[in-house]
């Protein structure tokens, strides 16, 4: 792929057709140096045209996501699609209105995947999963350009998941990383969100997960501790 970050003159056709052939091929690029050359593309096509990078590269993680949740797949392919959703959130995040405008789809994503990632991987698949979504929160909520988009973010997060039609285990999952990572911020305002919102998060996890008439699994129960909702 080295050959596409030869092009300076890259354009919005250059832009969608890159991301059009790349992004259905998932598969083929579970291996750490891919996900490491696929930051770097990513990173690229952002900063030549931020606004076509993003339309086009969520609306075509809308289509392969919600394939991947319609039918059995292998756990490195999730694992690549969250680690994609990942680096996307954080791009999004270098200006408000863009975060605003795709964050509700890249946190119902972002939780789903990574639920996924958990349920399914091996224990390393596992552990990266979990660390990068991390990364990725921090990135976004320790944001310093604006003082109060931390905060904010949080909020957005939330309101995403609490609001979302994807599978509660997924949200109780998403919630929980969001607290935890708020929780060990240096900055205490994503914190505080996360203190008013301890009601919002009790009355989902005693629906969802007390109130559950199938089994919860053990992964759904350690990311719903009183350590990290409050």
């Amino acid at each position: 792929m080295s050959y596409l970050f030869r092009l300076p003159e890259c354009g919005i056709l250059d832009i969608a057709i890159t991301l059009e052939y790349i992004i259905p091929k998932y598969a083929s690029f579970a291996t750490r140096p891919l996900h490491s050359a696929l930051h770097t593309l990513f990173k690229t096509l952002n900063t030549l045209n931020r606004e076509i990078f993003l339309s086009t590269i969520v609306s075509r993680l809308d289509i392969v996501v919600n394939r991947s949740n319609n039918k059995t797949n292998a756990p490195s392919n999730y694992f690549t699609l969250l680690d994609w959703v990942n680096i996307v959130l954080i791009l999004s995040a270098e200006e408000e209105p863009s975060f605003s405008k795709y964050v509700a789809d890249l946190a119902q994503w972002q939780a789903m995947l990574l639920c996924h990632c958990i349920a399914e991987g091996k224990r390393g698949l596992k552990i990266s999963a979990v660390r990068r979504t991390r990364a990725s929160l921090r990135g976004v909520f320790s944001r310093t350009t604006e003082p109060s988009f931390g905060a904010k973010a949080v909020e957005c997060f939330i309101t995403a998941l609490i609001g979302s039609k994807i599978p509660p285990f997924s949200v109780a999952i998403g919630l929980g990383v969001v607290a935890g990572v708020c929780r060990r911020l240096p900055d205490p305002s994503p914190s505080r969100v996360i203190e008013t919102s301890t009601s919002t998060y009790y009355e989902l996890f005693i629906k969802e997960i007390i109130g559950s008439k199938s089994r919860v699994p053990e992964y759904v129960l350690v990311f719903t501790t009183r350590k990290n909702i409050g």
